[in-house]
């Protein structure tokens, strides 16, 4: 993978859907609503501290952040957009007015664990038979492009399959980045992934999970532009530095977890 060229900048993006396309709205947050959990506020927690448990390294202790951005952390103006760019027109296709409003500041909740491998394996991964042959596991692939199917063992606490999923039903605009550094190499990853219903927007219909990165074609790709992924640890205040592990952020947090 290369940088990105001087000037440009990473945006949410959506596939529009073909004609005769299934329609299939995503139903995983549903295992995460109020009514069947109780609290969002516990599923938060306890999923976000089982998939890293799950990805700990030999011999260190596993350490989880998690921070709520207070009022005077907020993001507005400038950089509230650089974090939107291509992606509130479609919340509010998709969400029918309960999102978050225009205008409204950029609240978020980070969750960041230490002493995990973070998410390896090669971000290029599409399809399941080019794993067939690999040893190593590609937890890049299936945090970001599956759900409801992982390469867990029967001794691992909790799915990226669905447990992942928390983090966008944790959000009132369905969206969250990811910023990992993998323990199997030196370079930090950063993506995002919206999680909406099809939807409508300029007269053409939409596939419900958009992406924050890079794009080949409609393949989103995480951004590893270090200037970029700087100004992301800066602007949302996070802990990690050059050690593995995952950092993910929440946008426009549900009102539940405190």
């Amino acid at each position: 993978m290369t940088a990105l060229p001087p000037g440009v900048r990473p945006a949410w993006r959506f596939r529009r859907m073909h004609p005769g396309e299934m329609n299939v709205d995503p139903i995983e947050g549903e295992f995460f609503s109020t009514e069947t959990l109780g609290s969002l506020a516990d599923a938060l927690v306890r999923e976000a501290i089982q998939n890293s448990l799950d990805a700990r390294r030999p011999r260190t202790p596993v350490r989880v952040r998690i921070a709520f951005a207070g009022a005077s952390a907020a993001l507005s103006g400038e950089v509230r957009e650089r974090y939107l760019d291509g992606l509130m027109p479609h919340v509010a296709a998709a969400r029918s007015g309960s999102g978050p409003g225009p205008d409204e500041r950029l609240s978020f909740v980070a969750v960041e664990d230490f002493g995990t491998r973070g998410l390896q394996g090669d971000p290029c991964q599409s399809e399941d038979d080019e794993l067939a042959a690999l040893s190593a596991r590609n937890d890049f692939y299936y945090f970001w492009r599956n759900v409801g199917r992982s390469r867990k063992g029967a001794s691992d606490l909790g799915r990226w399959g669905l447990g992942k999923t928390v983090f966008a039903a944790a959000s009132r605009a369905s969206a969250f980045f990811a910023l990992t550094v993998p323990a199997n190499q030196t370079r930090p990853l950063l993506m995002g992934q919206a999680v909406l219903r099809i939807h409508k927007l300029g007269g053409a219909r939409y596939y419900p999970y958009g992406y924050f990165g890079r794009f080949d074609g409609d393949f989103a790709l995480p951004v590893e532009d270090a200037g970029i992924i700087d100004m992301f640890r800066r602007d949302f205040g996070l802990a990690r530095d050059a050690e593995p592990g995952l950092s993910v952020v929440i946008v426009f947090p549900d009102r539940d977890p405190t």
